[in-house]
C-alpha cells in the first residue's frame, strides 16, 4: 500500500469519526443564539474592612464568590452550560444560556443573601423588663413586628427594616451571634405542624456549640433572625437547644421559603456585587439570525464551489470536496472541545471556509506553473505543494497571531469568533496540504487524469499580463491618498460613532405586536432618560433604543410602560445591553492595544521569516507589510467615520474584530508576493534589478490574489444580502477590508519595499574616505585577454563570460538542490 493510499484511508476514517461526533454530540450554543443573560459584576464592599488590600486575598475572596454563585445557579431553571469566571481581582463574569427569566435569575445570583441571628438585648422580656424597646409580634404572616421606643416612636419591621437593624438591634455595638457560615448546606422549606411556612436549618459543629451555649444562657430572651437585612422572625427562647436544629418562620409563602433555603444552601456572598455590564437576548432573536446566517453562508459557499470548478476544473472539484471535509472537521473539533458557538462564531466558520480556499488556490496556481514548465503531473503536484507551503504557513501564522490577540483582549463574542477562525486556520492547513494532495495523487495513476485540459491551464486570464506595476507606484500611492484622506479628515473632525460597548449606556431592542410610531416610542423613552436615541426598522414593529445607563428599576419601568402602551412581544425586550463607564473605557483601551500588539507581532514574525541577508532585510518586509495593513485599517476607520457621521453607523467590539481579521487576511496576499520575491531572489537572473524582480513576483501571483479575494467576497456578499441585519455592519466592514487589502498587497506593499530598497542603496552608495593613495599593485598589465587583438580576443572574452555564467549556475544549483522537509 502506497503512502497516499494510507493517507486516503486516514482521511476517510477521520471523516467518519467527525460525522459521528457532529451527529451525536450537541454543540454548545452561545447566549446570542440560545438566549439568556451575560453579566459582569464588580465587588462593591460597603465597609473598608470587607475588602482586603492584598491582591492574593481579594482573588481568594472572588473565588469564594464564584463558588457561591455556581451553587446558586443550580436552582435556576432552564440554564444550559452556565459559566462563572473570575476576571481580574474584583470582577466576576456570569453567562446563563437558555435561562427562561433572565432578570429573575440575575436577582437570584447577585443578592448578598446573608442570614444573621441577633440577640435583642434592648427588647423588654422577663429577664429585662426595663428594656428600651417593646415588641409586638405579628398575629398573621402578612403583619409586621412593631417596636415601640421610650419616646413612643414606632418602627414597622416590613416598612422600616433598616431602622430595625440600626436602632432596635444596634448592629454597631451588637454583632450577630450566628451567621449563615455556621449552617450546614441542608436547609429545607416545609410547613410545620402549626401550618406555618418554615425553613428547617441545622448548624455545623461550630454553630451548634454557639447556638447551644447562647440558648442555654438566654432562656426567655428574644433571638431575631434576619435574612438579607429583613427581619424574618424574632422568637422567644423557651429552653436550651443543644441539638443544633431549629426552624425559621416569617415567610409570606412556601415559594419564598424555598428560594431562601436555596440561598442559604449556596452560602452568602462575602461582599455585595454591582452589575457593570449586562446583555440579555431572547432565544427567538438568536435562532432567527442563525437561520439567516446559515442560509446565506450556504448560498455563498455554493458560489465559491462553482467558481473553483469552473476555473480550476478537476482540482477545483477536489478542493470543493476538501472544503466539505474542512467544515466537517471544524464542527467536530468544536463539539469535542465543548467550545461555545456564538453568532459571530457561526459567521467566522462560514468566512473561514471561504478563506480556506486561499491555500488551495495558491497550490493550484503553483501546480499550473509547474505543468506549463513541462513537468509530469506527479512532479508538478509535489513541486506545487512544496513551493506553496512556505507562503501558506507564513500567512496562516500571521492570522493565528491576530486570533491569539483577539482571544486575549476580546469579549465573549469576539473570543468565539477568534477561536473559530484559529481552529479553522489549523484545520485548513491539514485539508489543503494533506487532503487535497492525497486526492490529487490518487488520480495520478488514472489515464484520463493525464489530460491537461482538466487542470484549467487555459483559464488563467491573468497569466500573460505584463504591466509595470511597481514602476507606476506613485500613481497608486496617489490613489491610496485619495481613498484614505477624506475618511481621515472626517475621523479627525468627528471621530467614530461609538456603540454601547464603547460608551456607557443601555441599548434595548424592543419588538412590538403591532406597527408603532417613532414619536410614540421617543415620548415614552424620554421619561426615563434625558439623552436617548430611538430608531425603527422598516416594518415599524421593532425599535432600537439607546439611552444613558438605566438601573434595574428604570429598565423595568420602561419595559412595563412600553408594554402597557404599545404592546411588547411576550411582554419582554428582545435584547438588552448595558455598560458602565468603567467597562467602556477598558474596552476602548483593549481595542487599541489589540491592534497595536497584533501589528507588532506580525512585524517581528515577518522580520524573522524574511531575513534574507540579515535581520535588517527582514525588517524591511515586516515593516512594509504592516504599513500596508495600516493603509487598510485607515481606510476602514475613515469609511466608518463617514458612515457614522452621515448614516448613524456605530462601531462595537465586532468592528475591532473586523479590523484585526482584515489585518490577518490582508497580510495573506502580501506574504504570498513577498514569498515569491524571496524565492526569486534565490534564482535571480543575471542583470535583473530588484525592481524588475519584484514586479515579476507581483505578476506571478496576481491570479492567486484576485481569485482568493473573489471567493471571500462571494461569501461576504451573500451574508450581507441574506444574513439578516444583526451582523450586517460587521460583514460590510470585512468586505471593504478584503477589497482594500487585496489592492494594498498588490499596489502598495511591494512598491513600499522598492522605495525602502532604493533609499537604502543610495544611503549605502556613498564612497568611503581613503587615508592612503590608491595605486595599482602591478605597474604593467599581465598578458591576458586585453592584450590579444581582434576577433580572437573577443572569443576568449566570450568564453570567460560563459565560464563565469556556468559557475554562477552551478552555485545556484548547489543551493537549490538542498531540499527542505516539511
Amino acid at each position: 500500500m502506497s503512502r497516499y493510499q494510507k493517507l486516503f484511508g486516514l482521511v476517510i476514517i477521520l471523516a467518519i469519526v467527525s460525522a459521528l461526533v457532529c451527529i451525536y454530540k450537541p454543540l454548545v450554543r452561545g447566549l446570542d443564539i440560545d438566549g439568556g443573560i451575560r453579566v459582569v459584576m464588580q465587588a462593591d464592599p460597603k465597609r473598608g474592612d470587607d475588602w482586603p488590600i492584598e491582591r492574593e486575598k481579594r482573588i481568594e475572596k472572588m473565588n469564594a464568590i464564584r463558588k457561591t454563585i455556581a451553587n446558586r445557579i443550580k436552582g435556576v431553571q432552564g440554564v444550559r452550560e452556565p459559566k462563572v469566571v473570575v476576571q481580574d481581582d474584583d470582577r466576576i463574569v456570569v453567562e446563563l444560556p437558555g435561562v427562561k427569566d433572565p432578570e429573575k435569575a440575575l436577582n437570584q445570583i447577585k443578592k448578598s443573601a446573608s442570614l444573621e441571628f441577633y440577640y435583642l438585648k434592648d427588647v423588654q422580656n422577663l429577664n429585662n423588663p426595663m428594656g428600651k424597646w417593646r415588641m409586638e409580634s405579628p398575629i398573621s404572616k402578612e403583619e409586621a413586628y412593631i417596636f415601640t421606643g421610650p419616646r413612643g416612636e414606632t418602627i414597622d419591621s416590613l416598612k422600616q427594616p433598616k431602622e430595625v437593624l440600626e436602632q432596635v438591634v444596634n448592629t454597631e455595638k451588637n454583632p450577630p451571634i450566628l451567621t449563615g457560615k455556621d449552617l450546614m448546606a441542608n436547609a429545607k422549606a416545609n410547613i410545620n405542624q402549626r401550618q406555618q411556612v418554615v425553613i428547617e436549618i441545622e448548624f455545623n459543629k461550630v454553630g451548634r456549640e454557639k447556638f447551644a451555649t447562647f440558648t442555654r444562657s438566654h432562656v426567655d430572651d428574644f433571638l431575631a433572625v434576619f435574612f438579607d437585612g429583613k427581619l424574618l422572625t424574632a422568637p422567644k427562647i423557651n429552653e436550651a437547644i443543644p441539638s443544633g436544629k431549629a426552624e425559621v418562620s416569617g415567610f409570606q409563602s412556601l415559594g419564598e421559603a424555598k428560594r431562601t433555603a436555596e440561598f442559604l444552601n449556596a452560602g452568602a456572598l462575602p461582599v455585595p456585587l454591582k452589575v457593570i455590564a449586562k446583555d440579555t437576548v431572547e432565544p427567538t432573536l438568536g435562532m432567527e439570525t442563525v437561520h439567516k446566517v446559515v442560509f446565506a453562508g450556504i448560498a455563498g459557499l455554493i458560489l465559491v464551489v462553482l467558481f473553483m470548478i469552473v476555473y480550476y476544473k478537476l482540482p477545483g472539484i477536489i478542493a470543493s470536496i476538501a472544503l466539505g471535509l474542512y467544515a466537517l472537521f471544524v464542527i467536530a473539533v468544536f463539539k469535542l472541545l465543548g467550545a461555545t458557538m456564538s453568532l459571530a462564531g457561526v459567521a467566522a466558520l462560514i468566512i473561514s471556509i471561504g478563506m480556506a480556499v486561499d491555500a488551495n488556490i495558491l497550490i493550484f496556481e503553483r501546480l499550473k506553473e509547474e505543468l506549463r514548465s513541462g513537468k509530469t503531473l506527479r512532479a508538478s503536484i509535489d513541486a506545487g505543494f512544496n513551493r506553496a507551503f512556505t507562503a501558506i504557513f507564513d500567512s496562516n501564522m500571521c492570522t493565528a497571531i491576530t486570533c491569539a490577540i483577539l482571544m486575549w483582549y476580546g469579549s465573549s463574542s469576539v473570543q468565539s469568533f477568534a477561536l473559530t477562525l484559529l481552529v479553522g486556520v489549523v484545520i485548513s492547513m491539514f485539508t489543503a496540504i494533506t487532503v487535497t494532495r492525497t486526492f490529487l495523487h490518487m488520480l495520478v495513476g488514472a489515464e484520463w487524469a493525464q489530460n491537461p485540459n482538466l487542470y484549467g491551464l487555459g483559464t488563467s486570464w491573468l497569466h500573460r499580463v505584463n504591466a509595470n506595476i511597481v514602476g507606476k507606484r506613485n500613481y497608486f500611492f496617489a490613489l491610496s491618498a485619495i481613498l484614505i484622506i477624506p475618511g481621515l479628515v472626517v475621523l479627525g473632525m468627528y471621530g467614530l460613532k461609538p456603540g454601547i460597548e464603547f460608551k456607557s449606556g443601555t441599548s434595548v431592542q424592543a419588538s412590538f405586536t403591532q406597527k408603532v410610531e417613532l414619536a410614540q416610542v421617543r415620548d415614552i423613552v424620554s421619561k426615563y432618560s434625558e439623552a436617548n436615541e430611538v430608531q425603527l426598522n422598516k416594518s415599524k414593529d421593532v425599535a432600537y433604543i439607546v439611552t444613558l445607563p438605566l438601573n434595574e428599576a428604570k429598565e423595568t419601568a420602561l419595559r412595563n410602560d412600553l408594554n402597557n402602551t404599545l404592546g411588547l412581544t411576550d411582554g419582554k425586550f428582545s435584547s438588552v445591553s448595558s455598560v458602565e463607564p468603567t467597562i467602556s473605557r477598558e474596552l476602548t483601551v483593549n481595542a487599541f492595544w489589540a491592534v497595536l500588539i497584533a501589528s507588532l507581532g506580525i512585524v517581528l514574525y515577518l522580520t524573522g521569516r524574511f531575513a534574507i541577508g540579515g535581520l535588517s532585510a527582514g525588517l524591511k518586509y515586516g515593516v512594509c507589510a504592516v504599513l500596508a495593513l495600516i493603509h487598510d485599517s485607515a481606510f476602514i476607520l475613515g469609511l466608518f467615520a463617514i458612515l457614522g457621521k452621515f448614516a448613524g453607523w456605530e462601531v462595537d467590539s465586532l468592528f475591532v474584530t473586523a479590523i484585526l481579521t482584515i489585518i490577518g487576511f490582508s497580510v495573506h496576499d502580501t506574504i504570498v508576493v513577498f514569498d515569491r520575491i524571496r524565492e526569486n531572489l534565490r534564482h535571480r537572473e543575471r542583470g535583473e534589478s530588484f525592481e524588475q524582480l519584484a514586479n515579476k513576483s507581483i505578476l506571478q501571483t496576481l491570479s492567486r490574489s484576485i481569485n482568493t479575494s473573489m471567493t471571500v467576497v462571494m461569501t461576504l456578499a451573500a451574508l450581507i444580502v441574506l444574513g439578516g441585519p444583526l451582523l450586517r455592519h460587521f460583514y460590510i466592514a470585512l468586505l471593504a477590508g478584503i477589497i482594500i487589502g487585496t489592492y494594498s498587497s498588490i499596489f502598495n506593499a511591494t512598491p513600499l519595499v522598492i522605495v525602502w530598497e532604493n533609499i537604502a542603496s543610495k544611503t549605502g552608495a556613498e564612497p568611503k574616505k581613503k587615508t592612503f593613495e590608491d595605486k595599482a599593485l602591478v605597474e604593467k598589465p599581465i598578458a591576458g585577454v586585453s592584450e590579444i587583438p581582434g576577433e580572437a580576443g573577443e572569443q576568449i572574452a566570450k568564453a570567460d563570460e560563459s565560464v563565469e555564467a556556468g559557475a554562477q549556475a552551478a552555485r545556484i544549483k548547489r543551493k537549490t538542490t538542498k531540499k527542505k522537509r516539511y
